[in-house]
């Protein structure tokens, strides 16, 4: 569960952080878009801006004065207009590429009539308020309109219903209309096309609908149109001047349609760039620790028991000093359990060859003790079939007691090996019957002393208490306590000591102990102790010397249910604890005699 629970935390948090920065993303693409269609609109037409734009990107008013940004007085020049920042006197603070005929100060009547034609202004305007803390400010912003100068040049020489007005040659009207190339259209009360000058394409009748479009379309319209109707002679006046800014294909909206889609193209490409490059990094964050457990499983196989390293020859996935990189840390319960497998698989292999090679030293060794009594029996049943010699009684009686020791030594030999394989296959049976524990270790004590072989060792038994009952199989706890004692006895230099000691063992049950003083061991030989094929021994030494002793030991007392265990240190002696578990008809016995003590009590 832990793990399960790291890995849809760390999952939930990598997908969340995608999200967010794809958020972001949009967010700064969309920002960048609304920036870049600004910036193309104030190209093309200063005057579609929005106040908010101007006051957030070009133009700031601070105590310091007015900043207004290059782009905008680039985009003022290039459509030949003009920009003033006016303050709530009506002072021009800030003043760029002004002609003549614009004023530096207005009276709000004039400010309120610039965007009046029948001001006369010959100028375009367009008025914006920004506000700059608690203060007010108005950004004015003009291009030439010729065409009205021209209109109210064309109106005062009406004179009746009848008459037509129209540019007398030579005049300073026709100049003026010659020099902006403009001309005229004249409808009468009807709509029907009375007069004009320089427009023979002029419509026969007036299009409401289309004269009004245009003057409000003027910007992005080839033609600047303005009109004027006069009540007193029922005529409509429609001035025409060439629009100098007008580009085919370059309309604020055609403008703005191609920027959206170009935008929208490209963040389309950005989010399929950061959706890539989100799926790459995500693959190489959580593929490398994979990859990783592959190669370690893969060298695992191939026998080689250890983590893979990279080429700097640290471990892969880890930091100069050791540690886990992030995307490694959350798999650590995993590569500790490969370790731990590492660790276990490495050791087995030890264990493996060290198996084999000590299979080959005992296989040789029971080969020589084999071997040896053979050689005996072979010899002595090859001088009493010789023919050359005569032997008395005596002299076969004792051949015959020699032959008949050498097969009892390989009958015990082999009686071990199957034993040792009885037990591993759990096919021994076991016979437990309550026995008196100190009694029968005190016997067992008492016939390896008596043992030639142990006459040069200092052998006592100290019991713990006088009597003590357990539930064994007689027969194979002797042999259990019996190979025990003789492994201290023929392992250890003469004049060691031997202390044999039973007692209760404090988690129930009861405990046998072997404890020496003689050289100790080392921790192979610790780990080694117990293998079937650690040891070996000849032929005038008993079945405790075949290098199956302690083997068959410790596999009995696990028959028994019970526990061994092995302290040793090189100078320090060793000690054997056998620890065997408390019978069942035992604990029925103490619980039935403590019931009677509870009831004698009450």
């Amino acid at each position: 569960m832990r793990l399960r629970r790291k890995m849809i935390v760390h999952h939930f948090r990598q997908l969340l952080l995608f999200f967010v920065v794809l958020i972001v993303v949009l967010v700064i693409s969309l920002a960048l878009l609304g920036y870049q269609l600004t910036k193309r609109e104030m190209a093309t037409d200063l005057s579609l801006l929005s106040a908010s734009d101007l006051s957030l990107f070009f133009i700031a008013v601070d105590k310091n004065g007015v900043r207004v940004d290059e782009d905008v007085e680039h985009s003022v020049k290039n459509q030949n207009g003009w920009l003033q920042v006016i303050d709530r006197n009506g002072e021009a603070v800030y003043a760029y590429n002004c002609p003549p005929d614009v004023p530096r100060r207005y009276t709000p009547g004039e400010l309120v009539g610039l965007a009046q034609p029948e001001s006369g202004f010959p100028h375009h305007t367009r008025i914006w308020t920004i506000r700059s803390g608690e203060e007010s400010y108005l950004v004015l912003y003009g291009t030439p309109a010729p065409e009205v100068r021209l209109l109210h040049l064309v109106l005062p020489r009406e004179a009746g219903e009848n008459a037509v007005s129209r540019p007398a040659p030579g005049s300073e009207v026709q100049e003026a209309f010659r020099q902006h190339n403009a001309w005229l259209a004249v409808y009468d009360r009807q709509g029907s096309l009375v007069e004009q000058w320089n427009n023979p394409q002029a419509a026969k009748r007036l299009e409401a609908a289309e004269i009004l479009q245009a003057e409000q379309e003027r910007r992005s319209r080839p033609v600047n149109i303005i009109s004027r109707y006069d009540e007193a002679t029922g005529r409509t006046f429609v001035v025409g001047v060439p629009n100098p800014l007008y580009r085919p294909g370059t309309s604020a909206a055609e403008n703005s349609d191609r920027l959206v889609q170009e935008a929208l193209l490209k963040i389309v490409l950005i989010l399929v760039l950061v959706v890539l490059a989100a799926a790459l990094w995500y693959g190489r964050r959580v593929g490398q620790p994979l990859l990783h457990m592959m190669n370690w499983l893969e060298q695992l196989a191939n026998g080689r028991y250890q983590e893979p390293t990279g080429r700097n020859g640290r471990l892969v996935g880890t930091t100069r000093r050791g540690r886990r990189k992030k995307s490694f840390a959350v798999f650590q319960d995993i590569f500790d359990a490969l370790q731990h497998l590492t660790v276990v698989l490495s050791d087995s292999e030890r264990r493996r060859k060290d198996m084999e090679r000590t299979r080959e030293e005992w296989i040789t060794g029971l080969s020589h003790d084999l071997k040896t009594p053979l050689s005996s029996i072979y010899g002595y049943a090859a001088i009493l079939e010789s023919d050359q010699y005569e032997w008395g009684p005596g002299e076969i009686r004792r051949f015959g007691g020699i032959i008949r020791e050498k097969a009892d030594y390989m009958t015990g030999l082999i009686e071990d090996l199957n034993l040792t394989y009885r037990l591993k296959n759990n096919a021994l049976p076991m016979v437990k019957k309550t026995a008196e524990i100190v009694e029968q270790v005190r016997r067992i004590v008492v016939d390896t002393v008596n043992d030639p072989g142990a006459e040069r060792h200092v052998i006592r038994f100290q019991p713990e208490v006088a009597s003590l009952l357990g539930q064994v199989d007689g027969k194979w706890f002797r042999r259990i306590v019996a190979n025990v004692l003789a492994n201290a006895v023929k392992h250890t230099p003469p004049g060691t000591n031997v202390l044999v000691s039973v007692g209760p063992n404090s988690g129930g049950g009861f405990v046998v102990k072997v404890a020496d003083d003689g050289p100790g061991m080392d921790e192979e030989t610790k780990e080694n102790l117990f293998e079937r094929y650690y040891r070996g021994g000849h032929t005038q030494e008993d079945a405790s010397g075949s290098g199956l002793g302690m083997a068959i030991a410790k596999q009995l007392v696990l028959a028994h249910g019970g526990k061994i265990r092995v302290e040793s240190e090189p100078g320090r002696g060793t000690t054997v604890a056998m620890l065997f578990p408390p019978a069942d008809d035992l604990k029925e016995r103490d619980e039935v005699k403590q019931e009677r003590v509870i009831r004698s009590g009450c």
